[in-house]
């Protein structure tokens, strides 16, 4: 999976985390409980991990795009990615 691959599961990533926070703001408005407010800030907390690591993609988008070039011309000529990155390796982590 390419650095783009995971970028635009990053921006999935994130649509659904603002579902979930709409879904547990619902919950807090209703029923304000110890554990719909718990629920609300975990919610809250994973959403803007995820908006953190689309802006640190935002603010450095030259660096990821050469840095995904420099992986292509590697790939062609020595069959693996390039050792050497300025930006680090986008990770997916999907929380449930």
């Amino acid at each position: 999976m390419t650095d783009w691959d995971l970028m635009t599961e990053y921006i999935h990533n994130a649509m659904y985390r603002v579902d979930k926070a709409h879904a547990a703001t619902r919950q807090v408005r209703e029923h304000a409980t110890p554990q719909t407010i718990d629920n609300f800030l975990a919610q809250m907390q994973e959403l803007t991990e995820n908006l953190t690591n689309l802006q640190t993609v935002l603010n450095n988008q030259e660096a990821f795009a050469l840095d995904e070039f420099a992986d292509w011309l590697s790939k062609g000529f020595t069959g693996r990615p390039s050792e050497y990155r300025r930006t680090p390796r986008m990770q997916i982590h999907i929380r449930t």
